[in-house]
Order: C-alpha cells, then sequence, then structure tokens
C-alpha cells in the first residue's frame, strides 16, 4: 500500500459508509451532490480537502483548489473539521518519522521529536487560507502558488483569473458550497467558466444540503448544473436505503414529552390561525395568484413569501393595496405564532404594542375579531386591573409599590412559559441518573468495556438546545439565580420602566406615533382601514371604531389603565432609585435602564422576520450561558443557540444527555449521525413539544416537504438534459450565436445579416467587432460582467474613478438598480457621479437596470400623485436630466437586455484603453504623474466656470486650457489670440466683451 493509500484510508475511515460512499462517488466523478439538512456535508468536504492536501504534500498532485461559496459560519466548521482530523495526519507522520529513523543515532529521542514537531509544522502551513479583500494582490499571487487549497470570494477569484494573476491551468480543481443558489448570472457560475475555459481536467464538485432551495423556479436543479459544467447529480435523502442502514442501526434513546399550552396561549394560538386562514382565503380571491400553493401548511415557512412574491413581482405595479397588505399580514401573522412559542409572555406583550402602534390603522388583520383576542389574551398573561373598590382585589397579592385603595390597580399575573418548569424536572432526572451511573458499581459479569462506558456517560456534559441565545440565557437564569419568579418580575419591571419612560421623556408615546404615521399617508391610512373592512366578513362598526380609537391612545390601553400603570411604574422606579444611593439624578439610570430594555425602535415592527424588542435581564441572567462551574442543576450543563450555526457543537461538547427545547430537523439528523459515529456510546434526548401547536406542525411538515422536494429531484433526473461542455464551452468562446455562423463575426442584436451587407457585393463584414469593456472592480459583485462575458464581450477589470462601465474612449455608462438609484439620490451620491461623467466623456449614460422577474415600472399606478413632488422618484430624475442635458438614460428590463444594449452601444465604437480610463478622474501630481495623495493641477471648480463662459463651448474649451494656465491667464489673452483658439470671430468677441465688461457697483 502506498503511502497515498495509506492516508486516504485513514482520513476515510472516520466516515460513516454512507458518507464515505458519497465522497468515492464524487472522487470518481464530478458532479453535484444533494443531501438531506444535517447529514454532516462538513465532514465530506472536509475529507475531500484533506484528501487534495495529502495528494499536493507527496507531490502527487499539483495545483490548488478552491472552496467557493462559503458563508462565515460554514469555513468555521470546515477549519474545525479539519483540525479534528490533523491527529490523523499527525500520527502518519510520526509512523513515517519512526520508520525513516531507524538507522538514525536517537539515543535520547530528540531527533525523532524535532521531525515530528517538523511534520506538525508542515501540516499547519497547509491548512486552508481564507482570501480577502485585506489580502493584497501580490500576497494573493503566492498563496495561489504555495498553498494546496484557499477560500476565496467569487469576485476576488473571478478579477484575479481575468488579470491572470492565476492560470486556470495551476487549479486543481473548485468546490462549490450552497450549490442551490447557484444560476447561471451568479459568480461561482462565472469562475467555473473561466475555469473550464482553460482547465477542461480540473474536478468541480457542488454540494447543498438544501433541497427546498431547488423548489422555485423550472428545472432550477437542471441550470445551476449546466452553469457549474457537471453532469452528474447526486441525491442522498434521509430515507435513502445507506443512509437508513447507517443511522438506524444505532440510535439515540429518544424521550418525547408533550406538554399543553395554557389557556391564554392557546386562544391567542387559535386566533393567529384563523386570521391567517383569512388572509389565504382573501389572497385565493385574486386573479393574479396560482392558487395550488396557497395552503395554511405553506404558510409556516418563510418560503411561503417567496411563493406568494414570485407570482406578484411581475405584475406587482397592478397589484391592489388590499392584496400588498395582505401579503404584509402574512408574514406578520407567521412571526407571532413564532414568537408565542419562543418568547416570554412580557417579551410577546412589548412586540404586539409596538406592532400595533407602528402598522396603525395600515394592517388589515387589526380589524378582525379575532385580533382582540390576541391582545387582550396577551395582555392578561402579564397583568390584569383590578378596580380599588372590590375588596377581594385587597386580598390579591399585587405588583411592586401598589396601595390596595385608590382607584384601579395592577395585578401581576406574569404567567411563566410551560417549557420552564418542563426543563427543570428533566434537569432534576437527569442529574440524578449521573449520580446513579458515577456511584453505582457492575456486577462482576459486566465487562471492563461496559464499566468504563458507563461511567463516562455519568461523566459527561448536558446539552440544551434552544433556538436562539436569549432563550439560553433565560432558561439559565430560571434553572439558578432567582429562578423563573424572578426573572418574569424583572421583564416585567422593565416593561413599566419603558412605558414611564416613552411617557415622560418628552416623546409621544408609541400609540400617538403609529396612528399619526397611519394618517398621514396618502394612500395608506385611511384607504388601507376601509380595505380592511372589506377584507373580512362579519365586522361590527363598533368593533372597528374601537379598534380605531385604540390606534391613538398610549399603546392601546385604557385611560384607567394607563393610569395604573404609571403609578406602578413610577413606584419601581422609586424602589431601583432607593437600591441605588450613589445614583445622581433621580430615574436616569432606571429610565436608561427602561429604553435598553425594550429596543423600542418601531420600525422593528415593521419586519416581522426580526426578533420582537427584548427586555433586559437581570446581572446574573446575562452571564456566560455554559454552566461551567455551578452546582445543583446547572452542573455539567452547556446551553447551545441554534441560531449560531455551529453545528459541530456535539462533537465539541460530547454529552450524553441532549435537551431539545426547540426542535429543529437539521439538528435532529445531527444527533442521530452523532451517535451512529458512537455505537457503544449511551445518548438520550429529551425532545419537548407543544400538543396542537405550529412548532409540531411545522417541524412533521417540514420533514414532508423534504421528502417531496427529493422525490420532485429524482423524477427531474430522469428525465434531465445533461450538459455538453464542448457546446457550452465554444459559445462562450466564440459567441451565442457561433454555431449557426462559426466562421463570421455575429450581427447586430435585434437585426437581421442583410442589414449589414451594404458593401462588397452583400459579403458579410470580416471586420472584428469591437468586444473590450473596461469594468470597475467593484461591480463584480453584481451578475451583469458574468452576464457580459457569457454573451462573448472580453472583460478587463481595473479600478475606476469616473463610471462603473466604459463602453468606448468617450462612452461612459453609471449603473444603477432601483433601489441603489433611490439611495443615491438622498445621498446626493448621482449628482456627483454625473458630474463627473459629464466633465470627462462626450456621452455620459445612466444605466437604470430592473430585476427580470419584477415589473418593468418604476411606479404602481396607485403610486402616481396627481401632484408634482420632490420627493418622487420622477422628479429627480428630470431634475438631474435638467441640470446634465448631455445625460442618457438607459431603461433595462434585466440582465440579458443590458448585455444586448451595450453590444449595439458599441457598433462602430472604438475598444477604451484600460489604462486611460483607470486614469480618468484620479488627481495628477506635478509630473503629470497619478497621485492620488497629491494635490491636482487642474482646479476642476475653475474649469466648471470656464466652460459658462460665454462664447466658450464643448469644442473650445479645452483649447483655451491648454493656452491659458488659469482664469487670470485668460483674461490677459488679446482678441486676435481668442479667435484663433476659439475658431471664429464670433466667440472670441463674446468672451472678450464679457471680461472687458464693467463691475457694477452698488451705491
Amino acid at each position: 500500500m502506498t503511502p497515498e493509500d495509506h492516508a486516504s484510508d485513514q482520513v476515510m475511515g472516520s466516515l460513516l459508509p454512507f458518507q464515505r460512499q458519497m465522497v468515492e462517488e464524487l472522487i470518481r466523478e464530478d458532479g453535484m451532490c444533494v443531501m438531506s439538512a444535517g447529514m454532516g456535508w462538513q465532514k465530506a468536504v472536509a475529507v475531500i480537502l484533506r484528501l487534495h492536501m495529502e495528494r499536493r504534500r507527496e507531490a502527487a498532485q499539483q495545483g490548488v483548489v478552491l472552496v467557493l461559496g462559503c458563508a462565515d459560519w460554514q469555513r468555521s466548521m470546515l477549519y474545525r473539521e479539519l483540525a479534528r482530523m490533523e491527529p490523523l495526519t499527525t500520527a502518519q507522520a510520526a509512523t513515517s518519522a519512526d520508520s525513516s529513523a531507524a538507522g538514525r543515532q536517537t539515543a535520547d529521542g530528540a531527533t525523532l521529536a524535532q521531525q515530528n514537531e517538523s511534520n506538525a509544522d508542515e501540516m499547519q502551513l497547509f491548512m486552508p487560507y481564507d482570501v480577502t479583500n485585506e489580502v493584497s494582490a501580490g500576497s494573493r499571487i503566492e498563496l495561489y502558488r504555495s498553498k494546496p487549497c484557499l477560500f476565496v470570494t467569487t469576485r476576488i477569484l473571478v478579477v484575479d483569473m481575468l488579470n491572470a494573476r492565476i492560470q486556470g491551468q495551476h487549479i486543481a480543481g473548485m468546490v462549490i458550497m450552497n450549490a442551490h443558489r447557484v444560476t447561471d448570472a451568479s459568480g461561482e457560475a462565472f469562475a467555473v467558466r473561466l475555469f473550464r475555459m482553460a482547465n477542461k481536467h480540473g474536478f468541480v464538485r457542488a454540494f447543498t444540503d438544501q433541497p427546498t432551495g431547488f423548489a422555485s423556479g423550472f428545472n432550477k436543479i437542471e441550470k445551476a448544473m449546466k452553469a457549474l459544467y457537471v453532469r452528474r447529480l447526486f441525491l442522498w435523502p434521509r430515507y435513502q436505503a445507506t443512509v437508513k442502514d447507517s443511522l438506524e442501526k444505532h440510535e439515540c434513546e429518544l424521550v418525547e414529552m408533550w406538554l399543553h399550552l395554557s389557556p391564554s396561549m392557546s386562544a391567542i394560538y387559535d386566533a393567529i390561525s384563523d386570521l391567517m386562514d383569512s388572509c389565504v382565503k382573501e389572497l385565493r380571491k385574486s386573479n393574479k395568484i396560482d392558487t395550488s400553493e396557497l395552503t395554511l401548511e405553506q404558510g409556516l415557512f418563510k418560503s411561503f413569501d417567496d411563493i406568494v412574491r414570485r407570482q406578484l413581482d411581475s405584475v406587482w405595479h397592478t397589484v391592489s393595496p388590499k392584496t400588498k397588505q395582505l401579503v404584509q399580514d402574512l408574514r406578520t401573522l407567521r412571526a407571532l405564532a413564532e414568537y408565542l412559542l419562543r418568547f416570554d409572555a412580557v417579551t410577546f406583550l412589548m412586540y404586539l404594542e409596538n406592532l400595533r402602534a407602528t402598522e396603525g390603522v395600515t394592517s388589515v388583520w387589526l380589524f378582525h375579531d379575532a385580533a382582540h383576542t390576541i391582545f387582550e389574551q396577551a395582555k392578561r398573561r402579564v397583568y390584569t386591573v383590578q378596580s380599588g373598590s372590590k375588596g377581594a382585589a385587597g386580598k390579591r397579592k399585587r405588583a411592586d409599590g401598589a396601595t390596595a385603595h385608590g382607584g384601579p390597580q395592577i395585578e401581576a399575573v406574569l404567567e411563566e412559559m410551560p417549557k420552564w418548569g418542563l426543563v427543570q424536572q428533566v434537569l432534576q432526572e437527569i442529574q440524578q441518573e449521573r449520580l446513579r451511573l458515577q456511584t453505582d458499581t457492575l456486577p462482576e459479569a459486566d465487562s471492563l468495556q461496559a464499566s468504563a462506558v458507563k461511567q463516562q456517560t455519568g461523566e459527561a456534559q448536558i446539552l440544551i438546545v434552544a433556538q436562539e441565545a436569549r432563550t439560553c440565557l433565560q432558561l439559565k437564569s430560571c434553572l439558578g439565580g432567582g429562578g423563573a419568579a424572578a426573572l418574569m418580575q424583572d421583564l416585567f419591571s422593565a416593561y413599566l420602566l419603558h412605558r414611564l419612560d416613552n411617557k415622560s421623556g418628552g416623546s409621544a408615546p408609541g400609540g400617538h406615533r403609529g396612528g399619526f404615521r397611519g394618517r398621514g399617508r396618502s394612500r395608506g391610512g385611511r384607504g388601507s382601514s376601509a380595505s380592511g373592512r372589506d377584507a373580512y366578513s362579519g365586522q361590527s362598526s363598533d368593533r372597528l371604531e374601537a379598534m380605531r380609537a385604540a390606534q391613538f391612545s398610549s399603546r392601546g390601553a385604557t385611560p384607567h389603565e394607563e393610569q395604573a400603570l404609571l403609578k406602578q411604574a413610577k413606584a419601581v422606579a422609586a424602589q431601583q432609585e432607593a437600591a441605588q444611593p450613589g445614583s445622581a439624578t433621580r430615574g436616569k439610570g432606571s429610565r436608561g435602564r427602561g429604553r435598553g430594555a425594550a429596543s423600542g425602535r418601531p420600525g422593528t415592527a415593521n419586519r416581522p422576520e426580526s426578533p420582537p424588542p427584548q427586555a433586559r435581564l437581570t446581572p446574573y441572567a446575562t452571564q456566560a450561558a455554559t454552566g461551567e462551574g455551578e452546582e445543583g442543576l446547572l452542573k455539567d450543563v452547556v446551553f447551545y443557540a441554534l441560531d449560531s450555526r455551529q453545528e459541530s457543537i456535539l462533537w465539541d461538547v460530547n454529552p450524553a444527555f441532549v435537551v431539545v427545547y426547540d426542535p429543529d430537523v437539521t439538528f435532529v439528523r445531527q444527533l442521530e449521525i452523532y451517535k451512529a459515529e458512537r455505537p457503544d456510546w449511551a445518548v438520550r434526548v429529551y425532545n419537548l413539544l407543544y400538543e396542537d401547536s405550529q412548532e409540531a406542525d411545522k417541524f412533521t411538515a417540514a420533514v414532508a416537504r423534504e421528502v417531496r422536494m427529493f422525490k420532485d429531484l429524482i423524477r427531474q433526473k430522469e428525465h434531465m438534459v445533461l450538459p455538453d461542455l464542448a457546446q457550452d464551452l465554444a459559445q462562450v468562446v466564440v459567441g451565442p450565436k457561433a454555431l449557426m455562423h462559426p466562421d463570421v463575426e455575429e450581427a447586430l442584436p435585434g437585426t437581421t445579416y442583410n442589414a449589414l451587407t451594404r458593401r462588397a457585393g452583400g459579403r458579410l463584414s470580416t471586420k472584428p467587432m469591437p468586444k473590450r469593456l473596461v469594468i470597475d472592480v467593484r461591480e463584480f459583485m453584481s451578475s451583469l460582467p458574468s452576464v457580459l462575458h457569457q454573451q462573448g464581450l472580453q472583460i478587463v477589470p481595473v479600478t475606476l474613478e469616473v463610471g462603473d462601465y466604459i463602453l468606448s474612449p468617450e462612452m461612459c455608462v453609471e449603473r444603477k438598480s432601483i433601489s441603489d438609484l433611490k439611495g443615491s439620490f438622498i445621498s446626493g451620491r448621482l449628482y456627483h457621479q454625473a458630474e463627473a461623467m459629464s466633465r470627462n466623456y462626450k456621452t455620459p449614460i445612466l444605466l437604470i437596470e430592473f430585476e427580470r422577474d419584477k415589473a418593468f415600472a418604476l411606479h404602481s399606478v396607485s403610486e402616481i400623485g396627481a401632484d408634482i413632488s420632490q420627493h418622487s422618484l420622477i422628479s429627480k430624475l428630470c431634475l438631474l436630466t435638467l441640470h446634465f442635458p448631455r445625460l442618457r438614460i438607459i431603461w433595462s428590463r434585466s440582465l440579458h437586455a443590458t448585455a444586448d444594449i451595450f453590444r449595439a452601444l458599441k457598433v462602430n465604437q472604438d475598444d477604451p484603453d484600460p489604462v486611460t480610463a483607470a486614469a480618468v478622474g484620479v488627481p495628477i501630481d506635478g509630473d503629470g504623474q497619478p497621485d492620488g495623495a497629491a494635490e491636482a493641477v487642474i482646479n476642476t471648480a475653475a474649469v466648471d466656470m470656464l466652460r459658462r463662459l460665454p462664447g466658450v463651448s464643448e469644442a473650445n474649451y479645452r483649447p483655451l486650457m491648454n493656452a491659458a494656465s488659469s482664469l487670470a491667464g485668460l483674461a490677459e489673452l488679446p482678441v486676435q489670440r481668442l479667435e484663433s483658439i476659439m475658431g471664429g470671430a464670433s466667440a472670441a468677441k463674446k468672451l472678450r466683451e464679457w471680461l472687458d465688461a464693467v463691475c457694477p457697483v452698488m451705491s
């Protein structure tokens, strides 16, 4: 066995059977690997990278392997996985060193230790390097030459390949991550195309663990494979036979614990479900949407928004305001259903109040009967208002500082999350089990291995898994510190202080801001409320009036209730001030705390996918949620937030007990792989679920959705048209129509070949058509350079000071998307860009580019008012063209339309010079050389003034600049000299008369 085969067996030996088969298939033939979420993509990719490092180390293979499309958290995971494989390589190096040093003098072992250390340092040099924009061009060239594997962004790689900093022949292969995001215009496709044009023997291996990412669009996976020039598709669903055999042979001990929602939570959840169902029914009435995909089950996922927007984007300017609001309401309601199960009662109430304040009367769902139920039940989970005259109220415990008489009183309910108590019970059971395993003695018949495993299980750590870090902190606070009651009281105090801060801080309460914001909209506000009345049936006028009045009250509270809450808040503030004798100003620290606790930006509610405002936690709750050093329930407990994306947490912690607070399909698969890799290790998993809730429905629907997607991919694979590498590359090298006319130049897009046969008896011209484009390197973050290259144009990336695309020596283009156009007008950047283009180029062009799948319109019909507005985008464009008459505006429907327009504009134009284009706008030093640090010799303000003088035109202002070094020198030129410079007596006379005119003096 060769050393290379021995290294391969060592690295592959750590894989499960299905993972080994996955890697072997990809090594034999290039392709795209689509696996279920949580199936261990990082192990397969790390093994492929490690095998290449070993071959590069043994000089068996040349070239660098480039990893593209990696997110930051994915790079971190691959680094950890490669570091986890390092002991295997170090052991191999030690064995090799031991065999080679057999005949040497190593009495004290110093020589062998030094050689092992040298091998370890050598392997560290072979670890992947992350190439970012902070790495200079010269350093990148050296890295491409010396490193076996690099993480690199597509923008940097494409620019380096076009500038010949790295040749395609020097690349061993490419590993593409997140292949579900690849399109024919993406940066990954551009990089692979450049690679394939120069190297047809290197490998391309693509990975994704998001099969549902191929659900949108028609034959998306076939298009992705064509863009990456791969012909094989490897599908690895969870129900595949090899996967089932590997994972189900050694399963975890699963303990499912179901619990009921509290009555208030059940009422809120039912109300949210009713509202979502009503919104879906209303959307089905629209004749612009395919209703086959509009189901309440689909509404549980964020992809539901993509389904609806994908159908409406192309006709968004014709969609009614009511339908647009329904789409937004569905997003909001889905977020509410998620926050209900994830966040405590106080935080949920704060989010609802901010939501009502910001959305005001514009939301449709706020006028439904079920919306009243949501707000009332959310309030009852936190507090109730008791009349001061009732004797029974005085017997009940009130919040801090409340009196038993004198008006309405606030009674704190502070309902705890149902799962908090269940987690405490589970941890008690686990700690007792660990103690039993550590103290019990096994019978003599038991093997020593079983005894060791049992002892190790008792000493292993406990992992508690939740969706967000905030939940982990709250659980830590509930299980230790002051307990759940203290945590809820702290949250409620922060809530009261926030209300007090809004009331006394000089600003109007959130309800007033939200209400008047809704009224102020010219086509929102009242119009949307009328749509709300028509949207849902069964609404009474009294309820609508009550809801409308609530928008203009303080957070929807009645005056008596608001008075009681403020009274309670003042009592809390007084208590906190008394507890802090060093406070210099009354209430200042408390109110600062209230502001931080609320995070109450009203705009947060306009983005329902973002987390709700969070209250400040107590000091013991803000400690690091690791549980290290704690005794009691928190002994050896580690908290993990799924949002942190540390998918190697199981292998880093090695737990024997796992408590899943928030169920997640990906983490469940990771648990299965973790247990399959440790067949002798006892792993017990506690899965906590709410009955009859979105949590269980979403988990089940996610699994079913993934199964359906894999079945669709299997059917697509059966009828897939495999890409032809040679044919696709020929179209790129020669042109998109080269197969029709392989020996002649392509005609002008949009015309016939007869239109260009005016000479030589109708023969086609053999003169090469100009194809060079100079593009700013920052534009490579967009997809347009990829499309231009795909159309057969030669691309030269340089750093441009003026413009984004240089089509010819006289033609400069500034490209703007719709969002970028709006931002450029607001910041004023577009004015300066147009000024610079007009000063340096004969034909400045503003390209306004729309997205292919969206409406080809700046505004919808309903957004165009009868009066001229200075804030209107059309008005701003008109002003821009008035200031710069030579500015031309091009409206492009898509990226491919832009490429056709560029090709048409370049007809009969010379190719631009990259060096000249890069020097435009760059300050010039005293020697006439570009120097950004030196003061510019040309005074642009003086040049602008010169061009505005009488008689000065575009044709003669440059000769005047050459003849006179300044405006003062221009004034000294005689009229005869001006006539020769300006090319006419009329222009020279106008300028001379203006220069000799007497300056008017005010008496």
